[in-house]
């Protein structure tokens, strides 16, 4: 907690979204935090509902699941093996139905209007996970996607998983105390 200046206690989490001007952190294309999130929720719902009917759906729960339930040192495990780059074609933001955040510029020249930005999911910020992922979209969009692994990091026992884990969840919290400690100063 931190003192204000008229000496009512504030919760530091409060005065970050107090202090901040509404959408600020909000690129053009965005028209509200309200806006962006109800999209947020209409994709996913879109996602559900096409869930019995097909595979990348589940390649998308997947991706979302380990992108935001696995510690950092085992999501990258495959990008030190991952070659290519993002060739701006869009086809991976409009499989099922069109993201509401894609920007379409022309031909090879989109871009994500969230991507940027705190509010950028997970899996599309981590995209592709590993080869799985990889041929999952590819299944969907043809070869159009760049991106290629050349080889793979060592199987991991159910023992060194557990430990690498384990490992990742500590280093998380260390950086959250590291950023909560520089963020009071």
């Amino acid at each position: 907690m931190q003192q204000s200046q008229n000496g009512r206690r504030v919760l530091p989490v409060l005065t970050n979204s107090i202090n901040k001007s509404p959408g600020s952190d909000l690129p053009p294309e965005i028209t509200s935090r309200r806006w962006m999130y109800s999209q947020m929720t209409r994709a996913v719902l879109k996602k559900i509902v096409r869930a019995p009917f097909s595979i990348h759906t589940w390649a998308a729960l997947r991706r979302t699941l380990m992108s935001n339930f696995l510690p950092e040192n085992l999501s990258y495990r495959y990008k030190a093996y991952q070659r290519g780059e993002c060739n701006r074609c869009g086809l991976c933001c409009k499989i099922q139905f069109q993201c509401p955040f894609f920007v379409d510029e022309g031909p090879y020249n989109t871009h994500c209007s969230v991507y940027t930005t705190p509010h950028a999911p997970s899996a599309c910020l981590k995209f592709p996970l590993d080869p799985l992922d990889l041929k999952l979209l590819q299944r969907e969009v043809g070869n159009a996607c760049t991106f290629y692994y050349e080889g793979a990091p060592q199987k991991l026992s159910i023992l060194e998983f557990a430990r690498l884990y384990t490992e990742g969840i500590r280093q998380q919290f260390a950086k959250r105390k590291l950023k909560e400690i520089t963020e009071a100063d």
